[in-house]
């Protein structure tokens, strides 16, 4: 049975920086849990409110084979995240979904996108395209923030996350071997891009755009032509559409 100070520890992992020194992260909701369970990254524990199995059979299944917490009400809402629970929670091992470098042909790069969705969703994006590399700049929202990981749908546990500690840096340091590609205005259009060998594509955030630092290693910026009169285009439709048009 889960002790008062674990239950609390649990709990403190909604906060980046317990995170950070833990290395866990709590991911929620069945698809979430489903997901974590499948890729084998390390589940530490799993918590369920009163009542939950019967409710879905391929969750009940997965956690069959896990050691699994039942929490009253009161102590399993101290642990999720969102308004209305589907009463099922997890707790993962962040360094099961880490990587030292890319190893992948194409890389997905973010550099200070501060909104959690956004984010989330050019996860779930990039592993439909096919996209498993993913580099994250030091001013980005934590990926493993909780609305991140459920904007994900599952898809955190498909792919692999670089975390830079200087992005600008390690962008230069991939240079000899990926060009380097980013989203901005007036670029060229994004379908009329340079094809062929390596690329790290940055999508940066709407308001401020890429620094001068990142437009100073960009060996082509790349644009998606507007129409209306939106003043911009979402930066997670904009990822998807431009990921779309590598496959």
């Amino acid at each position: 049975m889960v002790s008062k100070s674990q239950l609390k520890f649990y709990a403190s992992l909604k906060d980046r920086r317990a995170r950070a020194e833990s290395g866990l992260f709590i991911a929620e909701g069945h698809k979430a849990v489903q997901e974590g369970l499948k890729s084998g990254c390390p589940c530490e524990a799993a918590f369920v409110r009163e009542g939950f199995f019967g409710e879905n059979e391929e969750t009940d299944r997965l956690l069959s084979n896990q050691t699994v917490e039942v929490l009253e009400e009161r102590d399993f809402r101290k642990l999720a995240n969102t308004e209305s629970p589907q009463g099922v929670l997890a707790v993962f091992d962040r360094r099961g979904l880490l990587a030292p470098s890319p190893t992948e042909r194409d890389l997905v790069v973010l550099y200070d996108l501060a909104d959690p969705r956004n984010v989330g969703t050019i996860i779930r994006s990039a592993d439909w395209f096919g996209f498993r590399d993913i580099l994250v700049g030091e001013t980005c929202v934590d990926i493993f923030n909780e609305k991140v990981v459920r904007s994900t749908m599952g898809s955190i546990f498909h792919c692999r996350f670089i975390l830079a500690a200087d992005l600008a840096a390690d962008l230069r340091a991939l240079k000899p071997e990926y060009r380097v590609l980013t989203a901005d205005t007036g670029g060229v259009d994004y379908r009329n891009r340079r094809r062929g060998g390596k690329t790290a594509v940055v999508f940066s955030n709407e308001t401020r755009g890429p620094s001068d630092a990142i437009l100073a290693l960009t060996d082509e910026r790349i644009t998606i032509p507007g129409f209306g009169r939106a003043e911009s285009l979402n930066v997670s439709c904009a990822a998807a559409i431009i990921l779309a048009s590598y496959r």
